[in-house]
C-alpha cells in the first residue's frame, strides 16, 4: 500500500510539474479518466490534460485500501483566483495508474470504492 501512496505522490507531482512524460510512465496505457465533464481514456487525452488543465494540487490528506487511493486535495487553477477542494480517486496496479476519478465530496469518492474514513492513512 506504501507503494501505491508513493506513485499516486508521484503522479500528482508530475501533473503540479506539467511535466508529461513523467505523468505518462507512471500511468497505465489505456488509462481511464472520469471527471466532471464526462468519462475518457488513454495517454494522448491524459497528455494533452496534463498540458492544458493548468491545475496545481495540494494533498491535505490522504486513504487507502488494497489498490485504491482517495487524496483530498486543494486546486488551484492558473489565472484564476481562491481554490477548490477536490477528492481524487486513484486505482494503481503493478506501479501505473490504471484508473483516476475527480469527486466534489469525499463521500462520494468514498462511495465510488467502498472506502471510509477508516482508510485514513496517518
Amino acid at each position: 500500500m506504501a507503494d501505491n501512496i508513493e506513485t499516486a505522490d508521484k503522479w500528482t507531482d508530475n501533473v503540479n510539474a506539467k511535466d508529461v512524460t513523467a505523468v505518462l510512465k507512471l500511468s497505465d496505457r489505456h488509462i481511464e479518466m472520469i471527471g466532471p465533464m464526462g468519462a475518457s481514456e488513454g495517454h494522448d487525452t491524459l497528455a494533452e490534460w496534463v498540458k492544458n488543465s493548468g491545475i496545481n494540487l495540494s494533498t491535505k490528506s490522504r486513504y487507502a485500501k488494497g489498490d485504491c487511493i482517495i487524496f483530498e486535495q486543494e486546486g488551484r487553477w492558473e489565472n484564476e483566483n481562491g481554490h477548490v477542494m477536490v477528492y481524487t480517486f486513484m486505482e494503481i496496479k503493478e506501479g501505473k495508474v490504471k484508473r483516476i476519478a475527480r469527486f466534489d465530496s469525499l463521500d462520494e469518492a468514498f462511495g465510488y470504492c467502498a472506502m471510509s474514513e477508516e482508510d485514513l492513512v496517518k
